[in-house]
């Protein structure tokens, strides 16, 4: 077992799908202001915890995809699990982040890839470096 963030949210002015995870959060697509906010950085961070304490991997042995929270924490365990094993020095977090965020194929969706890193680096900021 692990632990899902089961959210989303859909921007009222195009439509786009994204996590509006802080106030003030506009959407990454048009740049309109939401009308809500999800917690969705400290939960994810408890998540990749979660999978680091129980399973000595950021990734989980399974992993189901039914959100767009589920998909951003796919993305997540990709990364710090793949950072965690570079056996790169903590600096190097952002480079490595942008390197594996730029090498994706984000076709109809890359006005998520700039949010998806920002999310990361709050991950990473709340989890100390862990």
């Amino acid at each position: 077992m692990t632990l899902h963030v089961s959210c989303g949210y859909q921007c009222l002015g195009c439509g786009a799908f994204y996590l509006p995870f802080a106030p003030g959060v506009l959407c990454p697509k048009c740049g309109k202001t939401g009308d809500q906010t999800i917690d969705f950085v400290p939960q994810a961070a408890q998540s990749l915890r979660f999978n680091l304490q129980s399973y000595g991997s950021y990734w989980p042995a399974a992993w189901y995809v039914g959100s767009l929270g589920d998909h951003v924490l796919k993305l997540l365990f990709m990364v710090f699990e793949g950072f965690r094993k570079s056996g790169y020095a903590e600096e190097r977090f952002e480079a490595y982040l942008e390197e594996r965020l730029s090498a994706m194929d984000w076709a109809e969706q890359s006005y998520l890839k700039d949010h998806v890193r920002v999310i990361a680096v709050a991950v990473r900021v709340m989890l100390g470096g862990e």
